[in-house]
């Protein structure tokens, strides 16, 4: 094989790369996108969870209200039943005192129950709702995932095609000038080849000199660029 055809082959490559290169970027996009229409599900599901923790909480805690409610409402009633056995004036008063002081406990501890079974309604509507939304939101994202999956299935395919089609032309390529092409590539990222347009690489866009571009055109070898370092060729 001369140069020409080691160009060409090259050229060639450089086609499918950059094609490989596109369907790898639309791949991942898809993926990508898969993740950003599940987020608005996650919030909600992440909600739901938050709900189904702190309700149960929200009841337990209004257990234990009802049972220091019961439990103030039990040592009223027994202060209440020592007042008629109460002697002294003092300590009449002591114990009417004492109960005072526990009805403004309980009834506080009574308020306090009603704030929370409020909030547990209010909890409760709402994770009805979370529940609901998170049916609709999870039919409407396993739809557009499908979707997604159907175009990355092409997409997946064209991706196989394109790597034996690459296999195919590297097979035709000195393995001398292949290797050079990649570790371009690795190194500087695509184009590894760039063509000469009125005396100026397209690479860096700097002007070469004469010979430069004459042995470019005679293509009796590999000519990088001493700009940009990519390869150079010329259509002649």
């Amino acid at each position: 094989m001369n140069i020409n055809q080691d160009i060409s082959g090259l050229i060639h490559l450089q086609g499918v790369d950059s094609r490989l290169q596109e369907v790898e970027e639309k791949m991942g996009e898809l993926q990508k996108t898969v993740q950003e229409m599940r987020a608005p599900l996650n919030q909600l599901e992440e909600r739901k969870d938050d709900l189904l923790v702190r309700i149960p909480e929200l009841r337990q805690e209004m257990l234990r209200l009802e049972q220091s409610i019961q439990e103030y409402g039990d040592k009223t009633q027994k202060s209440r039943d020592k007042l008629p056995l109460i002697t002294t004036q003092k300590e009449y008063f002591a114990l009417q005192k004492e109960i005072e002081t526990m009805q403004k406990e309980k009834s506080k501890l009574e308020e306090d129950l009603l704030g929370k079974m409020a909030a547990l309604d209010e909890l409760q509507k709402e994770k009805d709702e979370v529940l609901s939304q998170c049916r609709v939101e999870e039919e409407t994202f396993l739809r557009k995932k499908q979707e997604m999956e159907n175009q990355n299935i092409h997409f997946d395919s064209e991706h196989k095609e394109l790597k034996l089609k690459r296999e195919g032309i590297a097979g035709g390529i000195n393995p001398k000038y292949l290797n050079h092409y990649n570790k371009i590539l690795r190194h500087k990222g695509p184009p590894a080849l760039v063509r000469i347009i009125d005396g100026n690489c397209q690479g860096c866009h700097v002007t070469l000199p004469p010979q430069l571009y004459n042995d470019v055109r005679k293509a009796k070898s590999i000519i990088t660029c001493s700009f940009c370092g990519r390869i150079l060729y010329a259509e002649k």
